[in-house]
């Protein structure tokens, strides 16, 4: 049986979880169980896997259909309503690799400066799409917290992944632009 990430720190298996209760649940229980303070390294471990399961929307609610017998399987593709969104964080993507190049090859004093416009430009354009993935993120949260029929879940765990990756690589290149 798989372990329960919601009982190692002492939570209810539910869809939606409050971040600063998550957060507070797990200092708690990791500071009575940290090995500095006598505690074993094992449940140590597991309470902080617990804690990067959950503080993820996709993994919480990929575990929480594991515990709750609900057939997963995460390959597939996003809803069409993330198709858009899927080309322009690409395309995105691309523009900043393209501009990292430049910038690498940029030698002079005055090579450089001449691309600080692109430079604001694309950290503009990728604090957008940013915002684009937080706001379809917020759209599935808000729809796990108004209960979603069971066969949903699947798709919205689908969705929430490749928001979670997208979100992740955009704000990777945004700080690589630095």
């Amino acid at each position: 049986m798989e372990t329960n990430h919601f009982q190692s720190l002492g939570l209810e298996p539910v869809l939606t979880l409050d971040l600063d209760s998550l957060r507070d649940a797990y200092q708690k229980i990791a500071a009575e169980n940290h090995p500095d303070q006598g505690g074993d390294k094992t449940t140590f471990d597991a309470i902080n896997l617990a804690y990067n399961t959950l503080r993820s929307p996709a993994k919480r609610l990929k575990h929480y259909m594991e515990l709750k017998g609900i057939e997963y399987d995460s390959r597939g593709s996003v809803t069409s309503d993330l198709m858009d969104l899927f080309m322009s964080v690409g395309e995105t993507l691309q523009q900043t690799d393209a501009f990292l190049r430049k910038k690498s090859a940029a030698t002079t004093a005055l090579a450089k400066a001449l691309l600080e416009p692109e430079s604001m430009l694309l950290q503009e354009t990728l604090g957008s799409e940013i915002s684009k993935i937080e706001e379809q993120q917020n759209s599935y949260l808000n729809r796990l917290a108004d209960s979603p029929e069971i066969s949903d879940l699947p798709q919205i765990t689908r969705n929430l992944a490749f928001l979670e990756k997208w979100h992740a690589q955009l704000q990777q290149s945004y700080a690589r632009l630095f």
